[in-house]
């Protein structure tokens, strides 16, 4: 159904692809995995024949074929008829409009009558489960909402293919299990899936066969089984093994706070009344990794916004350094709590990667004449492997780049406090190898960093101390081996990490 033979692509340098071929079948569900950086995104981008309709590149060779044709001689009502796509950065694909809009939008764009997209709205709002969400701004959603919203938009028009580039990224556990669900039921409609991910556990329900991609090429595809079994092709692909042993567990020495937050309660807005957040109190201490978990929706965003200064409170206090923030500034705030977002690419703002690190030390300007404030901004790019990178735009990097360029300007500013929220390391070994070293820097230099992932198995290898928020609180608060067993946790319905009955289903 779909073919890519010698396909070579590049933006500029080296080639991100080098005569690569694949071959997807009709009624096939491939999913390709490789470390961050390996070309996923690019690859996954010719498929849906974005690259080079809508996306130039530099170098491109090769060809891509649907069905027989050269998917360049499809119109774009064939191509956007026969492929749904869903990009890794959803907000690329998304608009401010309610989210009954963004869904029913490639129906009404292919003339669909009212009442059978009035239809098909309702049936996918139920099994997304997203009535909560109806007549709500997409913007205003967290980062899992959006992705939910997004995906249902996809497949709402039955397209042939559905290319989906890290699907689950963002999705809680729950929420990775009812896509896994909603794309195993439209398979009599949407039966050819071709997706990417670095993690296969949430998808092994839905796909058959899985490909690594590795130094700009990609190997045949290969059964579950006979993949998952495969440790040393996935280390060779930069990808911890999806059935690894449980590492060793952190220990830390528990000193002063640095961080309190006291009966914290916010609301969504004063027509919506019912608080996110509801009394919340928590501290982190000098050396702690903490991490924060919760359902989609829970208020985790609002709460760092909160406590960041980026979002209104409505009771509470919050204490930095053992000093009352309330009225403090954003940017006051901002130089005891560094925040490392999931983009990247909504906090860049500088000309230079060099002028971010420096905008960090310095919180007013992106330049400096003091050698002591270059020297710290170099010796960072240096420690996160960015040193070639410096005068290059932090807009031109990779998103494996970019994050890594978030921990150095986090690590330099020297804020007491660094909080990362979703970071997208956690399975790629030169990535994961990076922000540990990130948690280590921290550590050694008596600073704290709060993490917020869906990710069971990250949070259980860096967490020194886990928390739950459900129902606007914290509902556990202490050692991730206890919070696994605990009321709070099961109250999710999540697995919890390095449960190997997850593998059955492959």
């Amino acid at each position: 159904m779909l073919r890519m033979i010698d396909l070579t692509l590049g933006f500029g340098d080296a080639p991100v692809l080098t005569k690569t071929n694949a071959i997807v079948e009709a009624g096939q569900r491939l999913l390709i995995c490789g470390e961050a950086g390996s070309g996923k995104t690019t690859l996954l981008s010719a498929a849906a024949g974005l690259i080079p309709r809508l996306i130039p590149v530099a170098e491109f060779s090769g060809d891509v074929e649907l069905e027989g044709r050269p998917v360049s001689s499809l119109t774009k009502r064939e191509l956007f008829d026969t492929i749904g796509f869903v990009s890794q950065n959803i907000e690329d694909q998304l608009w401010d409009i309610c989210v009954e809009d963004i869904i029913a939008f490639p129906l009404e764009n292919r003339g669909v009558a009212r009442n059978v997209i009035r239809g098909r709205l309702a049936e996918l709002i139920a099994e997304f489960q997203l009535e909560a969400l109806c007549g709500r701004r997409v913007l205003t959603l967290s980062g899992g909402e959006r992705r939910m919203v997004a995906v249902a938009a996809a497949i709402a028009s039955n397209p042939s293919i559905l290319v989906m580039d890290e699907p689950t990224t963002g999705l809680d556990p729950a929420a990775r299990l009812r896509l896994s669900s909603i794309l195993r039921k439209a398979s009599d409609s949407v039966s050819t899936l071709l997706l990417s991910e670095q993690d296969p556990s949430a998808l092994l329900a839905v796909i058959d066969s899985i490909a690594l991609l590795r130094n700009g090429s990609l190997s045949p595809a290969m059964p579950v089984k006979a993949a998952l079994s495969k440790n040393d092709a996935w280390i060779e692909a930069g990808v911890l093994p999806p059935m690894r042993s449980r590492p060793s567990r952190r220990t830390v020495a528990v000193n002063r706070p640095l961080l309190t937050v006291s009966g914290l309660t916010t609301r969504l807005s004063r027509s919506q009344g019912q608080p996110v957040l509801k009394g919340v109190n928590f501290d982190i201490r000098e050396g702690e990794v903490v991490a924060l978990i919760g359902r989609n929706g829970a208020g985790k965003t609002t709460l760092f916004k909160s406590v960041l200064g980026l979002a209104k409170t409505a009771a509470g206090s919050v204490l930095l350094d053992g000093v009352e923030a309330s009225g403090w500034t954003v940017a006051a705030r901002a130089r005891k709590i560094a925040y490392i977002p999931q983009n990247m690419r909504h906090i860049l703002f500088n000309m230079s990667v060099l002028g971010e690190v420096i905008f960090a030390v310095t919180s007013t300007s992106a330049t400096s004449d003091d050698p002591a404030v270059i020297a710290r901004a170099n010796a960072a790019l240096e420690h996160y492997g960015l040193s070639a990178l410096a005068e290059a735009n932090p807009f031109a990097l990779s998103v494996r780049q970019q994050a890594l360029l978030g921990l150095a300007c986090a690590d330099a500013a020297g804020a007491p406090v660094a909080i990362i929220d979703e970071p997208l390391l956690g399975r790629d070994i030169k990535g994961r190898h990076m922000l540990e070293r990130f948690i280590s820097s921290m550590q050694a230099s008596g600073r704290a960093v709060m993490l917020i992932s869906h990710d069971m198995e990250l949070v259980d290898d860096l967490a020194t101390r886990l928390m739950v928020l459900d129902d606007g609180a914290i509902a556990f608060d202490g050692n991730p081996e206890d919070g696994w067993k605990s009321s709070a946790f099961r109250a999710l319905g999540w697995q919890a990490p390095y449960d190997t009955t997850a593998w059955s289903m492959a």
